[in-house]
């Protein structure tokens, strides 16, 4: 093995310092100085792992090159630069792509305990007269325990129905079943 094909080796494997750098420390994801230089394109410039896209190509596809083409001296440095510019380009394209596509990923808004009201549960400790119990309710998909008041006593397992966020770890409720009376349903339980 060359020299010069130990140079491009080193390169492919500078990408991958670059890439576990990237994923490791976050915050170095983006050259700060390339953004001033490189002309911003949909509101991107270079990133690391484009950046480690590129220089993995290059070393390592013009790595390939030399050694396949049996060149040495100053045909093999054009033979692995050009082989290097040829595998890299696709790679840190392709690396942008990847990397935007996650970045731009849409995901679930973050749940707010204000979006509780409505949310029906189970009793799963008594609530006194005046005093505090608990319940259980689905919360953002989760099965969770809530602090509970309630204008009245409530027996274990009681359905409830949160008409009130007073704390982000307490509701106010009532029984699923005086909501029901008081809209002329039958309870669920019953039919409707």
């Amino acid at each position: 093995m060359s020299a010069v094909t130990l140079a491009f080796l080193g390169l492919g494997g500078l990408s991958l310092l670059l890439l576990l750098l990237s994923l490791r420390f976050r915050r170095i994801g983006h050259f700060r100085f390339l953004h001033r230089l490189a002309r911003r394109r949909n509101g991107r410039a270079f990133t690391l792992p484009i950046t480690s896209g590129f220089i993995g190509g290059f070393g390592f596809g013009g790595a390939i090159a030399i050694e396949l083409s049996h060149r040495s001296g100053p045909g093999a440095v054009l033979v692995g630069c050009v082989a290097g510019l040829v595998a890299g380009t696709p790679l840190a394209w392709g690396a942008g792509r990847f990397v935007n596509a996650v970045a731009d990923m849409p995901t679930d808004a973050t749940p707010e305990s204000a979006g509780l009201v409505g949310a029906v549960g189970v009793v799963v400790s008594e609530i006194p007269p005046g005093g505090l119990g608990q319940v259980r309710l689905s919360y953002a998909g989760q099965p969770m325990k809530f602090n509970a008041r309630a204008d009245g006593p409530l027996a274990l397992g009681v359905r409830v129905l949160v008409i009130g966020v007073p704390t982000p770890t307490s509701v106010l409720v009532t029984p699923l079943s005086a909501v029901h009376q008081q809209m002329g349903h039958f309870s669920p339980e019953e039919g409707s």
